[in-house]
């Protein structure tokens, strides 16, 4: 039984190798576009505090044209990715960074590349304000102004948890992109490792602004300042 476990894949590489299987007949870039837009819209349709009705209208209308087994195809990739979270709970990565490399998409979206877990966590040490942060009762806020897939938020989690900082309850994270898939990934990764934020889609230079996405567990946050701004305004 213990050699059939070790033997086995995990979540992510399973979630990897079905992208690239819906990928040899509708095309890989779109397969994987297509399975992040269905799982971050239907994550947003039940889960975000603001926009979960236009999250549930996009959703139906990523849906339009896809046949009942690719449909099925796309629910079991959203499983994986939610097994995968779980998997890496405790050593929070960037797991759709990483399919998104192997797979080598970034050939195919402009060049990008994201980096690396190692080399964000790496960052998120050095410059961390954790320890500073001592015993305030004021929010932590951090943005990421172009965040990617989310890594340099997720390896800030990575950080906090080896400080035990209460970031669920203390921190609240801005993470920005011009890319919308890179919008989805951010956000279907915070929202499953139950990160307090919100993903703007936006030009951080221009400071166009086209929509945002609220995790649920932005929440508390989003209270408080509604609550800030009643005692100002009375």
């Amino acid at each position: 039984m213990a050699a059939k476990l070790q033997n086995s894949k995990s979540a992510k590489d399973e979630l990897r190798e079905v992208i690239r299987s819906l990928g040899t007949t509708m095309g890989l870039n779109n397969a994987f576009t297509k399975f992040l837009e269905l799982t971050a819209t239907a994550l947003g349709a039940e889960l975000d505090p603001v926009n979960a009705k236009v999250r549930d209208q996009q959703y139906e209308d990523a849906q339009k044209g896809l046949k009942p087994d690719e449909l099925s195809e796309f629910a079991r990739m959203t499983a994986l990715m939610w097994l995968s979270v779980l998997e890496h709970q405790e050593e929070p990565i960037d797991i759709l960074g990483d399919i998104y490399h192997s797979l080598r998409l970034n050939n195919e979206w402009n060049g990008q590349f994201f980096t690396p877990d190692d080399v964000a966590r790496m960052m998120a040490m050095i410059v961390n304000p954790v320890l500073e942060q001592g015993d305030s009762q004021d929010y932590l806020t951090l943005n990421e102004p172009t965040c990617g897939s989310g890594t340099m938020v997720i390896a800030s989690i990575w950080a906090m948890k080896k400080h035990a900082f209460d970031y669920r309850n203390k921190a609240f994270f801005v993470a920005q992109d011009i890319d919308i898939r890179c919008v989805w990934m951010a956000y279907i990764q915070l929202t499953l490792y139950q990160i307090p934020a919100v993903v703007i889609h936006s030009n951080t230079l221009t400071m166009e602004e086209w929509s945002y996405w609220y995790t649920p567990y932005a929440a508390p946050f989003l209270l408080k300042q509604q609550g800030d701004e009643m005692e100002v305004a009375g």
